[in-house]
């Protein structure tokens, strides 16, 4: 998107911040989690998380770049922990198959991505032990809607015009999430046998991190400065931003507004 090689994208709005640092020329346009839908993971039968120091001494697997592990380098910040408290392993995509395997012992993921996959192979709810960053520190928005600054200035018709539709298509996933689990199983490639999968993702979100006090008033996906800016303090205070960043400049509530 910030090489314009893409109009809009959907991603880690913290991770868009970070982007935004180092000079890339992303904006987010909507905030589809108000909450940080990333947490830690482990299989209740084994380890029981409810602390953050119940990581020490833990073999953790994470994917060593992007929002996962942004979330966690702030995550232990915020609760008095390094790295070299536990013992790090490299994992990609699908990662349940690490912690099933019990070749790590809690993975870093999304509790509306990650969370209802393993649960369909660990032994259904409550199979898992969760411990969510929003819970110890972890103030953030988190996956959104973005584009560029060159969208915005030299098309701001469409992005109003696309946000609008995106908005409206929002609103409608969270009053029919089983039809738009259905037409998400026959839309994506692989997912023909995922619906109850794909509702459970839904039905997390639905539950944990779409809504707020702000969309309450104003629709889902708003955004507010107040937000942003205890977004960025976040990511500033423990040390995953390395750059001072206005509101301002990772953010914009210009198309939000009913029309």
């Amino acid at each position: 998107v910030g090489n314009e090689n893409a109009d809009f994208g959907f991603g880690d709005l913290p991770t868009l911040a970070v982007a935004r640092s180092q000079n890339v020329p992303v904006v987010a346009l909507a905030a589809v989690n108000q909450h940080s839908p990333l947490g830690i993971i482990s299989l209740a039968k084994t380890l029981k998380l409810t602390k953050p120091s119940d990581l020490k001494g833990l073999t953790i697997g994470i994917h060593p770049a992007g929002s996962t592990y942004i979330f966690f380098k702030g995550f232990l910040a915020a609760n008095g922990l390094t790295e070299k408290d536990m013992t790090l392993n490299s994992v990609s995509p699908p990662y349940e198959s690490y912690l099933l395997l019990g070749r790590v012992q809690t993975v870093v993921g999304y509790i509306d991505a990650e969370v209802p996959e393993l649960e369909a192979k660990a032994g259904g709810p409550g199979s898992l032990s969760i411990m969510m960053g929003a819970d110890h520190g972890w103030k953030a928005y988190g996956s959104g809607l973005f584009t560029s600054q060159a969208m915005i200035k030299d098309k701001p018709d469409v992005v109003r015009r696309f946000v609008k539709a995106y908005r409206e298509a929002f609103d409608y996933v969270v009053a029919h999430p089983e039809e738009a689990a259905e037409i998400t199983a026959k839309a994506a490639p692989g997912y023909a046998e995922k619906k109850d999968v794909l509702l459970a993702q839904i039905n997390a979100d639905i539950a944990s991190t779409f809504s707020s006090p702000d969309t309450k008033e104003h629709g889902l996906g708003w955004m507010t400065k107040t937000q942003w800016e205890e977004t960025l303090k976040t990511l500033t205070d423990q040390g995953v931003l390395k750059t001072a960043l206005s509101a301002d400049d990772v953010f914009t509530d210009a198309f939000l507004a009913k029309e």
